[in-house]
């Protein structure tokens, strides 16, 4: 007998060789990452059609059998909100699991909210109430309780059923192509390993700005991103967004004026004075007319008018199809159009089910 919690090889193995021919397999982690840059990979939770258990990874010296089973099945992989879960597999072995489906995704598909909880979903869907109580805790601390093991067994438990009603509904309204490709683009590994140089594109408030500030922005997040993998630490332990920025467009930049800024937003932020001084000084002495990657990205008045029709058009269209409005098409994408850049609007099944009445309204 295949016991709840699986923390010895002997048991990994007799697990692996039951679900060896499951034509799906629900998948959850739990992971801390409140202190580290990198998440800390602590219970994998896996469901079949005859099984359900928890593969206790810190007890584990390695899981091996279990990660080259999920590589090389066939079956459907079913997650819910699957993006952590994919990156803290990716950062912790290098793999993404094939082919891939997200509860999630597939809700919004179908006209609900983009964000839907789990436990939401299920009771919806399945009329079954989930309890909340482990919702935060401690995953890495052992033994486990059985409060804990039993929140971690639901969070795979009816995802397979789950799974297969929301199937249903998408190949009923012709959507499944939708949800095939959105989990594909979950699938780019690019999506879960940011290099240093393009950290700047994720700093809260990078859209508003332009040239010396936003070049000032990229070299900070730079440094920052190659010293939180460095110390594995997280991001906003080295410098939080908003100093970044206010530092940013700081024009009176000296060593007092640095310290005064980082002092406000920590005591231990101190320490880097001098290296953020050093980056933007570095960057001052650069001439704007030779940056790299500097885009104007403020809209015009015509353009912020244009976007905010085409945002009445999606919700209209949204309303009218049943389905979400952000997912059809969120202001990035919007944007990204107006300003002539990569839009996903313009790809795949946006492109089919509103993005050439878009295009319309852009070039009349």
């Amino acid at each position: 007998m295949i016991p709840n919690v699986i923390t010895t090889q002997a048991e990994l193995e007799t697990f692996v060789n039951k679900i060896s021919s499951s034509p799906w397999i629900a998948i959850d982690t739990e992971f801390m990452r409140e202190s580290t840059y990198y998440p800390k990979l602590c219970l994998i939770q896996i469901a079949t059609q005859e099984i359900c258990v928890c593969i206790d990874v810190i007890a584990l010296d390695n899981i091996d059998a279990l990660i080259n089973f999920i590589k090389q099945s066939a079956a459907i992989k079913i997650f819910h909100s699957a993006r952590q879960d994919l990156e803290v597999l990716y950062c912790t072995y290098d793999f993404l699991p094939e082919p891939l489906f997200d509860s999630q995704i597939a809700a919004s598909i179908l006209g609900m909210d983009e964000q839907i909880s789990y436990a939401e979903l299920v009771s919806q869907e399945l009329s079954i109430t989930l309890p909340k109580s482990e919702s935060r805790t401690n995953w890495s601390q052992r033994p486990l309780t059985e409060a804990q093991i039993k929140y971690a067994l639901d969070d795979v438990l009816h995802l397979g059923p789950l799974a297969l009603k929301l199937q249903q509904k998408l190949e009923a309204k012709q959507r499944w192509h939708w949800l095939t490709e959105e989990c594909h683009r979950l699938l780019n590994p690019d999506n879960y390993s940011v290099a240093p140089e393009h950290a700047w594109k994720q700093v809260k408030g990078v859209g508003r700005l332009e040239g010396r500030s936003l070049y000032n922005v990229q070299q900070l997040a730079t440094w920052r991103e190659q010293t939180a993998i460095t110390k594995n630490l997280p991001r906003r332990w080295i410098i939080k967004d908003q100093t970044m920025t206010d530092l940013a467009f700081n024009k009176t930049i000296n060593e007092n004026t640095v310290r005064d800024q980082l002092s406000q937003e920590s005591p231990k932020s101190v320490r880097h004075t001098k290296k953020v001084l050093e980056i933007l000084e570095h960057a001052a002495a650069q001439k704007i007319n030779d940056l790299e990657g500097i885009m104007d990205r403020r809209l015009s008045k015509p353009q912020q008018a244009l976007v905010k029709d085409m945002m009445k058009t999606i919700r209209k269209h949204a309303e009218e199809i049943g389905t979400s409005s952000s997912l059809l098409a969120n202001r990035k994408s919007l944007v990204n159009l107006v300003l002539g850049l990569n839009s996903k609007v313009n790809e795949g099944w946006r492109h089919q089910e509103i993005g050439e009445q878009l295009s319309k309204m852009l070039n009349s």
